[in-house]
């Protein structure tokens, strides 16, 4: 898992573009300018009405804008059929943080890697070396592969063996947390 699939956004929404969006757009236009200029008459006051055409024109395209860039809220809860037991990536989430989703997948990937020491093996081991080749490199120069003796003198040996030898069934979560702890410390 590299840090682009941590901090990933949802996928981009489809910006439909049809002629009743700006025929829409131009009749509130109109309607605000007409509203405008009543309540301007009424006071007995002037105004230009093509600019106040384009006045709510330029209102009506930035409120179009700002919500199709809109922050994105709060995740999602997946439909009730959506549970456990189904492969990686087919749980999703279309809204929220990509860190949000992230921790999503792992909290997915541990529980079933419980109940399978082979999926444990496939999907969690490589991520979690992955994770300490990162933490290696970036906080002491090294990793795995270019300097085996220091990696293991930093990673201990209880956490170098799930890393490097397969395990024969997925650690208990108590041993697991302390791995991970372990992992963090570096």
């Amino acid at each position: 898992m590299s840090i682009d699939d941590l901090f990933a956004g949802g996928e981009e929404r489809p910006v439909r573009k049809s002629r009743w969006r700006w025929v829409t757009g131009a009749l509130l236009a109109g309607l605000g300018t007409g509203l405008v200029y009543v309540l301007l008459r009424i006071e007995e006051l002037t105004a230009s009405v093509p600019v106040l055409f384009v006045s709510f024109l330029a209102l009506v395209v930035l409120r179009r804008v700002v919500a199709s860039v809109g922050v994105p809220g709060r995740a999602e809860r997946p439909p009730r059929h959506v549970v456990r037991g189904e492969e990686p990536g087919t749980y999703n989430f279309t809204g929220g943080d990509g860190l949000r989703r992230a921790v999503g997948r792992w909290e997915r990937v541990l529980n079933w890697s419980t109940e399978d020491a082979a999926r444990f093996q496939r999907l969690t081991v490589p991520a979690l070396r992955e994770l300490a080749d990162e933490r290696l490199r970036q906080r002491h120069g090294v990793t795995i592969a270019s300097d085996q003796r220091r990696a293991r003198e930093l990673l201990g040996d209880r956490l170098w063996t799930l890393l490097t030898a397969p395990p024969k069934r997925a650690p208990k979560p108590r041993q697991f947390a302390s791995l991970v702890t372990r992992l963090e410390e570096l």
